[in-house]
């Protein structure tokens, strides 16, 4: 929580910030669509894939963490700066490998901006953009510019006022969140049970699915499980690191082990919570939002292979709903 922090150690925010800073930006999409993605593609089984792999980030994470505190720039004890980039640059030197260690580090923080730029930023401004559009209609152009303002004026003002905004906003989003999945698991507590016994099956075995639902197998399961957990919890990314660098503390350790529980909290808890209404719920497994209800013929065209059963291109066939045609050639 801070209280325990010495004021004469290096760094800008407590602990309480630091963790704050950095699961605002693991705990949202990913726990949501991420996890219903997962389910979607993988099957139920992805769930237990993703808990393997929020376990054993939480180790990834200590790991990192540590060690971007013993390697971080603490020059200016207020302003010290620290991730992977020090660790490579640092390390490197003491082996002799100076040039090598500044070019991976130059490296990691190009690809770390093109990643926060892509999918940690623009898919989430997408996706917020079109929901308020779709459900509140307002343009979806309206709310990037809002989205941009807000979160500008936060990151504008470094990383102290970063870490104020996200201690005031993310126990609130959290305990929010888990106050709604309270109410539906209640009103579901009957299949929460065999839900877990689903889970574990689906995780080693095919699953019989039929609907919208598209996975099944033991391999898929795994593969999304295992993609959609490191998306969630970012462990490895190397994106928290930098946030922590910035904690009040003198014991690398310490931060490490309070950076090991965004996993537990991302992927454990809120994950699992998402993923059980998704399941109790049998949204999951839910009937096709379309039935075509006749046979397609695909027939050559200069254009390309077309079903005219469904009509020329740009005819309305589905009145404006969006449509997954699944083809199997023979």
């Amino acid at each position: 929580r801070g209280v325990y922090d010495d004021p004469e150690d290096p760094g800008a925010i407590n602990h309480f910030q630091a963790l704050s800073a950095a699961l605002s930006a693991t705990v949202g999409l990913g726990n949501i669509g991420g996890v219903a993605l997962a389910i979607a593609l993988g099957g139920p089984g992805a769930v237990f894939w993703m808990w393997v792999t929020g376990f054993l980030g939480m180790s990834i994470k200590l790991t990192e963490v540590t060690l971007s505190m013993l390697y971080r720039n603490t020059d200016d004890p207020d302003n010290p700066h620290g991730g992977p980039m020090w660790v490579a640059s640092k390390a490197l030197a003491r082996q002799n490998l100076p040039r090598l260690g500044h070019a991976i580090g130059v490296i990691f923080c190009v690809c770390l901006l093109v990643s926060t730029a892509t999918g940690g930023n623009m898919f989430q401004a997408w996706n917020v953009g079109e929901l308020t559009q779709e459900y509140f209609a307002v343009p979806s152009w309206i709310t990037g510019i809002v989205l941009a303002v807000i979160v500008g004026s936060v990151i504008i003002g470094g990383i102290k006022r970063i870490g104020k905004v996200t201690a005031t906003l993310v126990p609130f989003m959290v305990v929010l969140y888990l106050l709604a999945c309270a109410y539906v698991l209640t009103v579901n507590v009957g299949e929460i049970p065999s839900m877990f016994v689903l889970i574990v099956k689906s995780a080693f075995a095919p699953t019989e699915a039929a609907g919208a639902f598209i996975g099944g197998t033991a391999a898929s399961a795994f593969l999304f499980g295992l993609k959609r957990a490191v998306f969630s919890n970012e462990a490895g990314q190397g994106s928290s690191p930098i946030a922590h660098s910035a904690a009040k503390t003198d014991e690398p350790v310490r931060e490490g082990i309070v950076a090991g529980l965004e996993p537990f909290i991302d992927t454990i808890v809120v994950c699992t919570l998402t993923a059980l209404i998704i399941l109790s719920t049998g949204i999951w497994n839910r009937a096709p939002d379309v039935e075509l209800g006749l046979p397609l013929e695909p027939v050559a065209t200069a254009a390309g292979w077309q079903f005219p059963e469904l009509g020329a291109p740009g005819d309305d066939y589905f009145q404006g709903e969006r449509v997954t045609l699944i083809v199997t050639a023979h």
